[in-house]
């Protein structure tokens, strides 16, 4: 009787795992992979643009995307609704910074640690080769597919060369140099605030740390607890303690009572970007990406313009590029279709045509190129306000298949080749914090970030006296207890 009861729960298990593997391989499904971007629904040509894409698709891998997107403005609460619902979505954008250690941890996505080396083997490869497969880990598994364009941390100052010509400035090589620029606004062009910045953006408090070649906070974006990009392993620590905190405050207060920032920049909501463009700031500090194409699209809608950029973080000899979780792909956690996903997934690191199409759109409607130089360009008499598409591509992206601009800014393409020799992968890139022993302690630090360091990096509050009410209210908030977790917490994870 055992023998026969061995013998049929063998029989069984065989059967069930044949059926498991033909429903797994069963390329004769046709499967619609449903795809949460981040973005807006595209123009005129979005819906012609998807239905080429899945033509290809259907090629390739008999399966079709349908992309549900999320605005920029919702993403911040849909996505972790969406994710934590049960839905059975195929795929999803993720990042760091749009939740991917924090609510991966909770289970929002699958774990593909297997499923990668199996149905996306020559992406998995790819992500040895580039060395970011520990960067990825949430718990000693993979559950995201990384961007594989190169990119950095670093910010520009984004200025009017036109006007700094026109007044006769220096050229703009150091915080001396912007102030002279700076100074010449404000006497000289007085509808112009000479400085952007807002109540929100954390961009001149990052770039401080940029120069200093200390990481982006581990807590919060503007928070407090940053680590030496050449040491982490001696662990975080409260950056608003040191003296070089002190300085850049006050330098930020200097601006302030110059009049080169708003007085009233903490109401302010504006970003940077879109007053300058407005001709309404003098300068915006702007990442990579962003100042190569804010450039093209400024110099397009006022070609009278002449745009400038200058780089603080370069001259200490090492830049930080950015974590390789700060845009990516995930399979949902219910995904009925995870291989399927997966193959999509392939295509756009193995097959140029279908990277083209999602990534470029359609070539002589949405696009030219030439492929000796690998550049494109917008179509003669198309109109560029019309050649949106759903933004599908952000969270894929591979540097070999990638093409540049025609317009792309020379001074940008020259800063990336100089970016690219001193460029180094933060440590802890993959590191986040395990909240529950401290999440009290981190609500707190957070009010206190809110009410007394932002007005501080925004120049608002004078910090002789500000500087030390931070201090005080961050201990009182519990900031040691956080500090001394957070550290044993990084010394497990450089261990594994």
């Amino acid at each position: 009787m055992k023998k026969l009861v061995s013998l049929v729960l063998a029989l069984i298990l065989c059967l069930s795992l044949v059926s498991f593997a033909h429903a797994e391989d069963d390329m004769n499904e046709h499967v619609v992979l449903t795809m949460y971007c981040i973005g807006d629904e595209g123009s005129i040509h979005a819906q012609e643009h998807l239905d080429l894409l899945n033509k290809l698709l259907t090629e390739k891998i008999n399966a079709e995307i349908q992309p549900i997107m999320v605005s920029w403005g919702d993403y911040r609460t849909k996505l972790p609704m969406i994710w934590a619902s049960g839905e059975a979505y195929d795929l999803t954008y993720t990042a760091n910074w749009a939740g991917y250690f924090t609510e991966g941890a909770k289970g929002a996505f699958m774990d593909i640690t297997d499923l990668i080396p199996k149905y996306a083997p020559e992406t998995w490869k790819l992500m040895n080769e580039r060395g970011v497969v520990d960067a990825l880990k949430i718990d000693g598994k993979i559950f995201m597919v990384c961007n594989f364009i190169p990119d950095w941390t670093t910010f520009f100052y984004m200025y009017r060369e036109d006007l700094r010509e026109k007044y006769n400035c220096p050229e703009i090589v150091d915080d001396e140099t912007l102030e002279v620029y700076l100074q010449a606004l404000k006497d000289n062009e007085p509808g112009m605030q000479p400085f952007g910045n807002n109540g929100a953006e954390a961009m001149a408090f990052q770039t401080f740390l940029n120069e200093m070649d200390w990481s982006r906070p581990v807590d919060h974006s503007n928070g407090f607890l940053v680590y030496d990009l050449k040491n982490p392993a001696a662990g975080v620590f409260n950056v608003t303690a040191t003296p070089e905190y002190a300085a850049f405050v006050q330098k930020m207060r200097s601006y302030y009572e110059k009049g080169f920032v708003s007085k009233s920049i903490m109401a302010q909501t504006d970003s940077s970007a879109t007053l300058f463009k407005a001709g309404k700031v003098g300068t915006a500090l702007r990442n990579f990406s962003n100042a190569n194409g804010d450039s093209t699209s400024v110099l397009t809608e006022h070609p009278d313009w002449k745009v400038g950029f200058y780089s603080s973080d370069y001259k200490s000899g090492l830049v930080e590029s950015i974590a390789p979780a700060n845009n990516g792909v995930a399979v949902g956690a219910y995904s009925k279709h995870p291989e399927r996903a997966l193959k999509f997934v392939e295509l756009m690191y193995t097959d140029e045509e279908v990277y083209s199409v999602l990534m470029n759109g359609i070539e002589g409607v949405t696009f030219e190129w030439d492929p000796e130089t690998r550049t494109k360009w917008i179509p003669e008499g198309a109109d560029p306000t019309e050649l949106s598409l759903k933004n599908m591509g952000m969270q894929f992206g591979y540097d070999k298949f990638a093409l540049g601009s025609l317009n792309d800014n020379p001074v940008m393409i020259e800063w990336k080749a100089k970016f690219s020799e001193c460029t180094v992968l933060p440590a802890l890139g993959g590191f986040s914090i395990k909240q529950d022993d401290i999440s009290g302690e981190l609500a707190a630090i957070k009010t206190v970030q809110d009410e007394y360091k932002v007005p501080l990096d925004k120049g608002a509050v004078d910090p002789a006296t500000s500087l030390e009410q931070l201090q005080q209210r961050l201990e009182a908030a519990g900031l040691q207890t956080v500090i001394d977790a957070v550290n044993s917490q990084i010394a497990e994870y450089l261990a594994q």
